[in-house]
């Protein structure tokens, strides 16, 4: 069956004009079974489909022109590791490589898949480092902790080497490639707009440029100095909550989980802030993303502290998340009596520090 799918695919690549059609092929070693998964992502949406590699990974695909086919996603591996492709019509684009390291998978042919290259040329050893330390982290605390820590070193590494190749390749849509991949983290957009600044002008209409432009603009509503984003919440005694419940007062919007540690009342110091100042001074509106009423209301027993909760009930949670460009837990915004951000942080010391100074 895999031999009958490869050849079809062959036939019906060369069947078709060259001109006409999106061709990739290619050959990857280590892979633990047969079956991709391909996306095929436009300006019109996503198409998914099936591909069965023969038994030494051989792989064609040909799909017919898209104007607004943007890349093409193989994942492979029961869909936890994958590559994309940048299509060109008209052209062959060649991939080969090891399953197993995907950040270093060749793919030539068409402007944007060769610069990539020769990028991943440049930071091989790296990105194989990287690859490496993730695949042989295991259960053992000490193990994990050191691996984190040469992890982030390595990524460090990594993003210089990306800087440098944007600085010397400004005029590349790969350039905005590797933005895209390396510097999108919400707490990094004002490292991704001067990136962005980089690149000529002649980039400005590509859609990755613009989606980050977009992305940061978006970003800036929940930045340190900006108007709080608004809000309309019932916590879990049935009241409602706007930025309006916090009237002449400083406020702050936890962001949280109970199976999130690093999130908990205690481990982000909200206990002793909310001990240390009284309502009528702060108010703490913590937004968790659990919607098991049930445990929650565990954890509200079991504390002293009359917590003001929003859970995910009705996709509130989830709402606010996106207004604050919140990505990952645990997030706090502190805001003053002007419903201004003071203070957006993942650290519990660096907030009760601020609030601290605040109310002397």
């Amino acid at each position: 069956m895999k031999r009958i799918v490869y050849i079809l695919s062959v036939l019906f690549l060369f069947a078709c004009n060259n001109g006409k059609i999106h061709k990739i092929e290619g050959r990857l070693s280590s892979l633990n079974n047969a079956t991709l998964y391909v996306v095929y992502e436009s300006s019109e949406g996503n198409v998914v489909d099936t591909l069965a590699c023969d038994e030494k990974g051989h792989f064609v695909v040909a799909h017919e022109q898209d104007d607004n086919l943007q890349t093409v996603t193989f994942y492979y591996n029961d869909r936890e590791q994958w590559f994309t492709v940048y299509p060109d019509a008209g052209k062959t684009i060649q991939v080969k490589g090891d399953a197993k390291y995907p950040a270093l998978i060749e793919i030539k042919g068409g402007r944007i898949n060769n610069k990539l290259s020769e990028f991943k040329k440049k930071a091989e050893t790296t990105l194989k480092a990287r690859a490496d330390i993730s695949d042989n982290r295991d259960g053992n605390s000490s193990s994990n902790s050191e691996s984190t820590v040469q992890l982030a070193n390595i990524n460090l590494e990594l993003k210089r080497i990306v800087q440098d190749f944007i600085s010397e390749n400004s005029k590349e849509e790969a350039a905005a490639v590797l933005i895209d991949a390396c510097f999108t983290h919400p707490d990094e957009m004002e490292q991704t707009e001067v990136l962005l600044d980089l690149l000529s002008p002649e980039l400005n209409d590509y859609y990755i440029v613009r989606n980050l432009r977009a992305q940061i603009a978006k970003a800036k509503n929940s930045m340190a100095g900006a108007k709080a984003p608004d809000f309309n919440v019932t916590n879990i005694y049935g009241q409602t909550i706007t930025p309006d419940s916090f009237l002449n007062k400083y406020y702050i919007l936890a962001f949280t989980a109970l199976w999130c540690d690093m999130c908990q009342t205690d481990v982000m110091m909200l206990d002793e802030i909310s001990a240390k100042y009284p309502n009528d001074s702060l108010e703490i509106l913590l937004i968790s993303l659990d919607d098991e009423m049930d445990e929650v209301r565990d954890m509200l027993r079991r504390d002293t502290i009359h917590w003001n909760l929003v859970t995910d009930s009705a996709g509130q949670a989830i709402n606010l998340f996106e207004k604050y460009n919140v990505s990952s837990l645990p997030k706090c915004f502190l805001m003053d009596k002007d419903g201004v951000i003071k203070l957006r942080t993942t650290n519990g010391s660096e907030l009760k520090r601020t609030i601290d100074e605040i109310m002397k």
